[in-house]
């Protein structure tokens, strides 16, 4: 409450120094009214004549929109005393002033409104007649045509409770319900104004404007409701010049501006320049800018303020103006009301008495008197209800009209609040929260035509369909640089990033930029200045950008059984498995033969399981990684190895063994039985099977996805391996190859058997090398060896396989059914006793003879070479 009264304490002030400074103010002829008397009075503040600041006075009337305004409020009038359903048995009269676009003269004739008003004051200093007279017929005020103008009046006629109706006042300020009480109006407030701006930046993409407004309700509210807008929608639209000006501002401010404006345009790409200003700013601006010859460089969007007054904004300005936009109110227009102007123009003696005033001008811009003509019916209705509410059907006995507004002002107000009609232009007229219409705006731009100059309509607004612009826009620009492929000229400090990069905002240079390129795995992000990752690793998200940089897109998973590598890898490993189930059924099937009963047959199943196994976990190593593939994957691999590699250093001691207890004792020795040696083959391959079975307890299988790159545009898991759980299964495997190298060169020189040991020492040192190449890979950290790791082992175990089934196996069957086995034992006993005196004991496993062997010839024939594997049983 403090608040408000010292608000309006203020105001009371400020209207003493305006009327004050009255006496000075000469409007060079008396001041006119258009008036009809009634038994309710409308009152209209109305800018019809311009004002000349030099000469303090009002000039002549070059605009036909103010006298048709004029006329509207008459032609309402009329109407509604002529309407049965409306005011019955009462008269309305109205009383019309000119304000001449002025705070000063807005407030002299506001006055004539109000309860008591001085009449007539004579212009000498030295003498003045005062007249009072009551004023309790005026119902309402329609007008004025200025924020500005409708501020001071409202303010004056609110200590009166007097309401006032503006159709062109759009400042969002005079919205606030408890400094401006009695104010309302038909047009959109300035912030529906502000959106339709906005829409058009978006629309354009402009993202860089200069800003100019009036120190004043009107413009300042503007600009800052914009800024707050394009704040809160996070539009990137940036303001790198903005200027307020006052209505007295001089030449010095306009050439600064214009200055200003042109030096950022050669900076930059600026392009828009945006304009909530008054007219007399506008017009300065656009003079001074002319002067420069800044001519088709700016595309200007202005308010109604620029647009409303038509072409009289841009008279002998044409060049610096010419495509601009400007947003003005969008009003039905009524024929009826032309046809009646049209005859009131053609009269003689018009009661109209500004008519006579009115010299040929621009008058194809549109008056807005639908808008005029909307508030005197608001007003007409109200007063209506009023009437009915108060004085029932019979007005003439129940009531006393006379005192009827005096006590019933803030009922009238509230009556008016919650208004909602059929008007005579408009249709349907009802009011939001704030007491303002919805937005209905049309967007017109100034063209050039067959040499002249005119406005054209090229779009439209409205607060639910918001913004439609038409195709084919015409630009000026001279500057053919500042045009995009589309054709659209660009308004921005700085040419575009590219898709790929985001922009790094400068800190000499507000709203500037330079470029950054962000990495391949990301996009640009709010609105072009941060580059966000595609894979979140710690969501499990793993997408990567769109071509445009602008999106992240799904990506498929690596469909590893269509890559050439593991069709080759799988097609290798299936003919491994039918060549090794060749061999099984072939060395089951030959099992008597003595020469697979000498090369430890039972061993040899275990070996051969172990190759089928190990040729089954290549083809796991390049199928998609799963749970259930991970598992199979440590256990089987671990254990088919050491089944062969076990089995084979198995052999290689027991023969070692055998030969060297020969040399010391007839006496078999221990543990060299079949069953003995299949008992100790299986139980040291438990050792990586318990390996593996704890490591899964402990790191139990899961699956890694790998970080995709630009070459690699999909998904692809892998098995997750620890490294003390790989470090264990190769110091296994190798500990088991150097035990088969150890005891396989140790037994090269034993008589009768070194043809398998060397067969077992190839098999064995390869797989020694294999294991060393590949060791490596195993312990990569790199992604992309990572990726490889399958193939690594794939290839590892396909070759591991393959040298065994080849070297232990396939040389065997091939000597069972191409080599001459007829007398084999004769030929290897005369070599062998050619050579050393040690001899097997035939039906025993008893050896005697010398103790060394200092040398052994390599036997020459053919068959002897396969037949030199010998049991000792």
């Amino acid at each position: 409450m403090a608040t408000g009264y010292c608000f309006k304490m203020m105001i009371i002030f400020f209207i003493l120094i305006e009327l004050c400074s009255e006496a000075s103010l000469a409007t060079g002829r008396e001041v006119m009214s258009y008036k009809q008397d009634g038994d309710f009075v409308i009152g209209a503040l109305l800018a019809l004549r311009g004002f000349d600041e030099k000469s303090q006075t009002c000039t002549n009337i070059t605009d036909l929109g103010g006298i048709k305004r004029a006329q509207s409020i008459v032609y309402t009038v009329t109407k509604i005393n002529k309407d049965p359903n409306i005011l019955t048995n009462v008269t309305l009269g109205y009383e019309i002033f000119d304000t001449c676009y002025t705070r000063s003269m807005a407030l002299k004739h506001a006055r004539s409104f109000t309860k008591t008003y001085r009449e007539k004051t004579c212009r000498e200093k030295t003498y003045r007649e005062k007249t009072y007279r009551e004023r309790d017929n005026v119902v309402g005020v329609v007008g004025a045509s200025l924020s500005s103008t409708s501020e001071i009046s409202t303010i004056l006629l609110s200590l009166y409770n007097i309401t006032m109706i503006s159709h062109l006042a759009t400042s969002d300020e005079l919205g606030n319900r408890e400094r401006y009480p009695f104010f309302m109006r038909t047009i959109p407030p300035d912030s529906l104004q502000v959106d339709t701006v906005i829409d058009i930046l978006e629309f354009y993409e402009w993202k860089y404007v200069a800003f100019i407004y009036t120190e004043s309700i009107y413009g300042r509210q503007a600009y800052d409701t914009f800024r707050r807008r394009i704040k809160d929608k996070d539009l990137g639209i940036c303001i790198p010049y903005e200027r307020s000006m006052t209505v007295s501002d001089g030449e010095a401010v306009f050439n600064d501006t214009v200055d200003q404006l042109e030096n950022l345009r050669k900076r930059s790409l600026l392009s828009v320049v945006i304009i909530f200003a008054e007219l007399e700013n506008i017009e300065g601006l656009l003079r001074t800018a002319n002067n420069k010859k800044v001519w088709r460089k700016f595309i200007w969007i202005g308010s109604d303020s620029f647009g409303i007054p038509c072409l009289n904004t841009v008279k002998n300005v044409e060049e610096v103006a010419l495509g601009a936009f400007t947003i003005i109110p969008k009003a039905i227009r009524s024929r009826e009301f032309e046809h009646h102007f049209e005859k009131e123009l053609q009269k003689n003696q018009s009661s109209n008495p500004w008519i006579k005033e009115y010299k040929p001008g621009s008058s194809s811009c549109p008056s807005f008197e639908s808008l005029l003509m909307d508030a005197v019916e608001w007003l007409a209705r109200g007063l209506d209800e009023l009437l009915k509410r108060k004085c029932g059907k019979d007005m003439n006995v129940s009531c006393n009209r006379k005192s009827l507004l005096e006590g019933n002002r803030n009922y009238l107000r509230d009556i008016l609040l919650n208004a909602s009609f059929n008007s005579y232009s408009n249709g349907t007229v009802f009011f939001r929260e704030n007491d303002s219409p919805l937005g209905l705006y049309e967007i017109r731009q100034l063209i050039e035509e067959d040499g002249s100059y005119k406005y054209k309509s090229v779009g439209n607004w409205t607060s639910k369909q918001k913004l439609t612009m038409n195709e084919g826009i015409t630009w000026y620009l001279t500057n053919q640089s500042r045009f995009s492929n589309t054709g659209i000229p660009r308004s921005s400090c700085r040419e575009p990033c590219p898709s790929h990069q985001r922009r790094v905002l400068s800190e000499d240079e507000p709203c500037c930029w330079t470029c950054e390129n962000c990495d391949d795995d990301q996009i640009v992000v709010m609105n072009g200045t941060l580059c966000k990752s595609c894979i979140d690793k710690d969501h499990g998200i793993y997408t990567w950008p769109s071509r445009d940089k602008q999106t992240c897109m799904e990506l498929p998973n690596l469909a590893i059984l269509k890559q050439a590598n593991a069709i080759a890898i799988i097609s290798v490993s299936l003919l491994g498995i039918v060549f090794t189930s060749l061999v099984a059924y072939l060395y089951v099937l030959n099992r008597e033969k003595r020469i697979i009963k000498a090369s430890s047959r039972e061993l040899g199943y275990v070996i051969l399981i172990g190759v089928f196994f190990n040729y089954l976990a290549a083809i796991l190593y390049r199928t998609r990684a799963t749970i259930f593939t991970c598992s199979c994957r440590r256990v089987i691999s671990h254990v088919a190895t050491s089944f062969m590699y076990v089995s084979i250093a198995t052999i290689t001691i027991r023969l070692y063994r055998i030969f060297m207890a020969g040399r010391k004792s007839a006496q078999r020795p221990q543990f060299i039985s079949p069953k003995s040696q299949i008992i100790v083959t299986l139980s040291l391959s438990l050792i990586p099977f318990t390996w593996a079975i704890t490591w899964m307890i402990i790191k139990p299988p899961s699956l890694i996805t790998l970080v995709p790159t630009q070459e690699q545009q999909f998904i692809h898991q892998i098995c997750y391996s620890s490294f003390p759980h790989m470090a264990g299964q190769l110091v296994w495997k190798l500990t088991v190859l150097l035990v088969c190298c150890v005891f396989a060169f140790r037994a090269r020189h034993l008589p009768a058997n070194y043809n398998q040991s060397r067969f077992i020492a190839f098999c064995v040192f390869g797989a020694l090398i294999v294991d060393i190449a590949f060791a490596p890979a195993l312990f990569s950290s790199s992604s992309s060896d990572s990726a490889n790791l399958g193939i690594y082992l794939s290839l590892g175990a396909i070759i591991h396989s393959s040298v065994v089934i080849i070297l232990i196996f396939a040389v065997r069957i091939y000597a069972v059914y191409f080599v001459d086995l007829t007398e084999p034992s004769q030929q290897s006993t005369q070599q062998s006793h050619s050579t050393s005196n040690v001899q097997p004991t035939q039906g025993t496993n008893k050896i005697s003879g010398k103790d060394t062997v200092d040398a052994v010839d390599e036997p020459t024939s053919k068959s002897t070479v396969f037949c030199e594997y010998i049991s000792i049983e």
